[in-house]
This record gives C-alpha cells, sequence and structure tokens, in this order.
C-alpha cells in the first residue's frame, strides 16, 4: 500500500496564500508556524501530553497545529485586526482552542459563522449542516487593539488528509 506524504514546504506554502489586513495597512506582519503533534503515552498515572515538533514529512492521519503571529510594527495600536487563512488542501480542518473572536467558513470565505449555524449546499437535495471536514477558511475578529511592538497568536488544527 502506497501512503501519501506531504513536505513541510507544501503546508506552508499553502498557509502563505491567507489574507493579511493588518498586514496589508502597513501596520503589521503575520507569520506562520507549523508543527506536528506527538502524544506522549500515560506512564504511572500521568496524562497524555501533546508535544509539537517541525517535522520534515507527514503522513495521513497526523495532527498539525497551525500557529499564527501577528506582530503590530506600527506606531499606533493596531484595531479590528481580522486573521484570515484558508485551510490549506493537505488538511482537514480539527478544531482551535482559540476561541474568542473565531468563526470558520464552509464557501471558500464568502461567509463566516459558527460551525455549529452553518449548512452545505447538496446537489439535488436539501442544504445539509456543516462539519469540519466541510472548513475552507478560518478567521478571528479582535475586538481589542494590538499595542505597538506587541505580537498576539492563535493557533488551528489540521489532520492530513
Amino acid at each position: 500500500m502506497i501512503r501519501k506524504s506531504w513536505t513541510m514546504m507544501t503546508l506552508a506554502a499553502a498557509l502563505a496564500m491567507g489574507t493579511q489586513p493588518a498586514a496589508a495597512q502597513g501596520t503589521g506582519v503575520l507569520t506562520n508556524k507549523v508543527e506536528l503533534e506527538k502524544v506522549t503515552p500515560a506512564v504511572d498515572g500521568r496524562e497524555r501530553e501533546a508535544i509539537y515538533t517541525t517535522p520534515d514529512v507527514v503522513v495521513p492521519g497526523d495532527r498539525i497545529r497551525l500557529t499564527l503571529t501577528f506582530t503590530n510594527n506600527g506606531a499606533a495600536p493596531a484595531a479590528g485586526v481580522n486573521l484570515t487563512n484558508p485551510i490549506p488542501e493537505a488538511l482537514v480542518f480539527d478544531g482551535t482552542s482559540d476561541t474568542a473572536g473565531f468563526t470558520v467558513s464552509v464557501d471558500g470565505g464568502k461567509t463566516f459563522g459558527a460551525l455549529e449555524g452553518l449548512r452545505v449546499a447538496v446537489a439535488d437535495a436539501a442544504p445539509r449542516p456543516a462539519a469540519a471536514a466541510d472548513v475552507t477558511h478560518v478567521r478571528w475578529l479582535w475586538p481589542d487593539a494590538v499595542a505597538p511592538g506587541q505580537s498576539r497568536a492563535v493557533a488551528f488544527f489540521g489532520r492530513v488528509r
């Protein structure tokens, strides 16, 4: 059986396609980091622990953490920061723990909302509830400003297809 593997270069290139409205305004820089999640086994009553590393290759089923960091390089606070990023083709969205201001899109970034409230069109049938596998984009809208010289990071997870 041949297993498909993805290089980290492929994932990083897909991440670079994300929109960067705050950076486009000349006030900040958006960087990203791609890491592989490895879970340590439970030993002697200790809970399993997730460790994140920078891999060279990932295979289907691997869980990846994608961290987006916005740094305000401007002289004034960056208000209304909007981080929007497509889900790389090699991944299926697998959640986030950074839920403040977080929404998703299942229609290529045209509309956003909570996953539970979104629906997906089905040919010759009624729309069905959206699932994580339908997510095409993630977005964070920050109501609080990022001070000059400060950074703020968020992360989401994906499973390698």
